[in-house]
């Protein structure tokens, strides 16, 4: 029986990227929700001043992320018997981490992703087709051994009934940690159901806004503003520890014993090239502290630090700090 330290689940893509100084953001402060938007001009051809192509995913961004710390990591996802398929199984072992958990789909399509970057302000939108990682199914769970579970965003239209697979591995003291995509944010009921469970919540704000806007339609949104308040409103949810990253302004957190932590990350703006993939940097080096230290504050310090060296790089697992914990 195989033992790892994380299970990552999530989609597994392959990243194209490509950045044009036609591309705007625009601020858009009525809306809470879309407060900033991404903007070309409609109905013209618009050059493209750099390509890149990289692989992506939660499920495989986390796991390059906590193997870079020294963790035995498994990523957990679904590909398609193509081509792109196979170079992500040869990307993974050329990284020594562990394929045993991939599942080959032989009708699907490995999953893509197009990402539109301003060159001005590195700001970007995704457009995804997750392709096989829309049908993950989780294979029978207790072939292997783990300490926790990485959870990020799950595509598919039963994703509830996978995740209720993981969700009973916490009688086994095995241990969460979430990050929910935007289909769970739709899902909210559901998603609620499942917050009890969690050990780590991870959200961005704009995540974390949604989800309790939806989730208490008579709340007042000019009082989510204050994050330490936003904070409450998801730990009531359940969770054992909140976070919610802001970007360039840090983290907001909460912990087990409700002490609040308010982080600012410390990055050198002209050195900024990418902001893909961030979230997930952050997610690991978090994890990967957590395990080792068992000290929250510093383990939110590590989080930022690996994010922060994630954006002077282009592609989601460029630029991660590599450190036997």
């Amino acid at each position: 029986m195989k033992i790892f330290d994380v299970v990552t689940v999530g989609s597994a893509l392959k990243d194209i990227m490509f950045y044009s100084d036609k591309v705007s953001v625009i601020e858009n402060p009525k809306n809470i929700l879309e407060q900033k938007l991404l903007s070309m001009e409609y109905g013209t051809k618009i050059p493209i001043d750099e390509v890149h192509v990289n692989y992506g995913g939660g499920g495989l961004n986390v796991a390059v992320g906590l193997k870079n710390f020294g963790l035995d990591v498994a990523p957990m996802v679904n590909l398609g018997d193509d081509l792109v398929g196979k170079e992500v199984f040869y990307y993974l072992r050329k990284n020594s981490i562990d394929t045993s958990l991939i599942n080959v789909e032989r009708k699907a399509k490995t999953g893509f992703s197009i990402v539109v970057t301003s060159k001005k302000d590195k700001e970007h939108t995704i457009f995804t087709y997750k392709g096989a990682s829309s049908s993950l199914k989780l294979p029978g769970l207790r072939s292997f051994r783990t300490s926790w579970f990485y959870v990020s965003a799950l595509s598919g239209k039963n994703w509830a009934i996978e995740f209720e697979k993981i969700v009973r591995q916490t009688r086994r003291n095995i241990k969460i940690v979430w990050n929910p995509g935007l289909v769970q944010l739709k899902d909210y009921n559901m998603t609620k159901k499942f917050l009890p469970f969690i050990d780590v919540l991870i959200l961005n704000k704009d995540e974390a806004l949604e989800l309790v806007c939806n989730l208490n339609k008579k709340i007042k949104r000019v009082t989510l503003k204050n994050g330490f308040v936003l904070l409450d409103r998801l730990k009531e949810l359940g969770p054992l520890n909140v976070i919610v990253t802001r970007g360039e302004k840090g983290v907001l957190a909460i912990d087990e014993h409700g002490r609040k932590y308010n982080l600012v990350a410390k990055s050198d703006k002209k050195r900024i090239v990418d902001t893909v993939g961030a979230g997930d940097s952050f997610g690991s080096g978090f994890l990967a502290g957590w395990m080792r230290w068992l000290n929250f504050e510093k383990a939110l310090w590590l989080g930022l630090k690996n994010a922060t060296q994630n954006l002077y790089k282009i592609g989601a697992q460029n630029g991660l700090l590599k450190i036997k914990l």
